[in-house]
């Protein structure tokens, strides 16, 4: 499957064996990753949701499975015959047939852009829905899951599916709580949080009435805060619900208007929205409070307008030319409201993560996406670590036509808080659209892949993931 083209990637169910290197002693669990496997339009981040699953068991094969979710929109998909156009209203493109059928039509879901296990049960995720549950073992679809009731709609809310739930919930080790957001934006947009006990149901916290239809993709957390960063990406409803622009399209950017930083407590206490320069972001690394500053990292871009532009065709993937370049940025807000921010690193970046141990707390290396050469176009084709502290990025860049997967840290000792672990992130080749599993020393990425595992199909371009610890492990 070229991924500049469409296709399909076929699901897979397969034993993998390195052809570079060996799986590391005490490896043990299973890493959930989810993205696109079809593309339906040229938007490049409208298909339908392939979830896999790699899994490592001590002394014996490592498997991959993947399988598609079964929404509406793959089911729709399946018997769509090349050019017709998409079957359903998409986030990035309207569905063929015109103004009229598009109208008052919300994007359908794809359920493409992460998958979690929370409360015991396995979740596709995309933002404008609820979660899609599957079946770990074999990945078949259950269907929508409302996590014990805490989604279902209320009042004029409403409707027929229940209250959306993000692709990007915070875990607290310390606590073991898990929270999540989700905005609706009808008459009154408003902000939803939902926390997760160690023990028990998930819970609907707090709703916060957002002042317009803000684009919120992501959050991060400290041991005292939500921190929300509303930039001043607006959806035009009106061109939405008249159905003359999909919803990336109804994204409007106001270069004129401030970004707001949302300081919401756990403890339920009253938030706080401090403004400041405009910019763009996708996605956090993490946060965490120093005395009564809240810190955090994010990837900022300049604007919405050249994000969206870049988006809006596949052929991007190999052309240089206008794609935005985000890069790693530290944020400060201090308890008068005071903010001070910085670059971290020059080096063009996405898809931030951290150990996830430390997701509340400090953090000091913070691994991702890169682009080291610009004339590729916007493939990732690197994969990074990067030294707050001392401001060094440790790299390995398969070069030209690849492009590499957020990177998951997954410790070596899950007991010893310290940086010593491995990364593991796919790596997919554009042209054949090929996939390999690739396992990196995280104290030594430069020196390369300690571990190579190619999978006989490909497993799409993903988002997002998860690692989970198998329980029998011993590190």
């Amino acid at each position: 499957m070229d991924l500049r083209h469409g296709g399909w990637a076929r699901e897979v169910d397969a034993e993998l064996r390195p052809t570079q290197g060996s799986v590391p002693d005490g490896l043990a669990g299973t890493l959930y990753r989810n993205g696109a496997g079809n593309h339906l339009s040229d938007y490049m981040i409208d298909g339908d949701g392939l979830v896999s699953a790699v899994t490592f068991a001590p002394g014996g094969p490592v498997r991959a499975r993947s399988r598609y979710v079964r929404t509406p929109s793959y089911r729709a998909a399946l018997d769509t015959r090349e050019g017709d156009g998409p079957p359903l209203r998409l986030g990035g493109a309207n569905a063929a047939g015109g103004r009229l059928r598009n109208m008052l039509s919300p994007p359908i879901s794809q359920a493409n852009t992460s998958v979690a296990v929370i409360d015991g049960r396995l979740l596709a995720l995309w933002e404008a829905d609820e979660p899609w549950e599957l079946v770990p073992g074999s990945l078949e679809t259950l269907g929508r899951c409302d996590l014990g009731g805490a989604l279902e709609p209320t009042g004029r809310a409403a409707r027929r599916t229940g209250r959306p739930y993000s692709a990007h919930p915070c875990w607290d080790a310390a606590t073991g709580e898990v929270w999540n957001f989700g905005c609706l934006y009808g008459p009154t947009p408003n902000l939803h949080i939902y926390r997760t006990p160690r023990v028990g149901r998930t819970e609907h916290v707090r709703t916060i009435r957002l002042p317009r239809r803000f684009m919120v993709h992501d959050f991060a957390m400290t041991a005292t805060h939500l921190v929300f960063c509303l930039g001043p990406v607006i959806l035009d409803m009106r061109a939405l619900l008249s159905g003359r622009e999909p919803a990336f399209h109804a994204m409007r950017w106001h270069a004129d208007e401030p970004t707001r930083i949302l300081l919401v407590p756990r403890d339920g206490g009253r938030f706080r929205v401090i403004e400041t320069d405009p910019w763009f972001q996708w996605h956090f690394a993490g946060a965490y409070d120093d005395g009564t500053d809240i810190v955090f990292d994010l990837v900022r871009f300049r604007s919405w307008s050249v994000m969206h532009e870049a988006l809006s065709s596949m052929s991007h993937l190999t052309d240089p030319s206008g794609f935005p370049i985000g890069r790693l940025w530290r944020y400060r807000v201090g308890p008068s409201g005071k903010v001070e921010s910085h670059q971290l690193h020059r080096l063009p970046l996405e898809f931030p993560t951290i150990d996830p141990r430390r997701a509340a707390g400090t953090h000091r290396d913070v691994y991702g996406a890169a682009a080291c050469d610009l004339s590729f176009g916007v493939a990732f084709s690197a994969v990074a670590r990067y030294d707050t502290e001392i401001g060094e990025a440790d790299v390995f860049d398969y070069g030209e036509g690849y492009m590499a997967s957020e990177p998951l840290f997954v410790p070596r000792d899950k007991d010893e808080l310290n940086d010593e672990g491995w990364l593991i992130s796919y790596v997919n080749h554009i042209t054949t659209g090929s996939t390999d599993i690739a396992v990196f020393n995280a104290k030594a990425v430069a020196d390369g892949p300690v571990c190579t595992l190619p999978v006989p199909e490909s497993l799409g371009y993903t988002f997002h993931g998860q690692w989970v610890e198998h329980p029998t492990a011993r590190l």
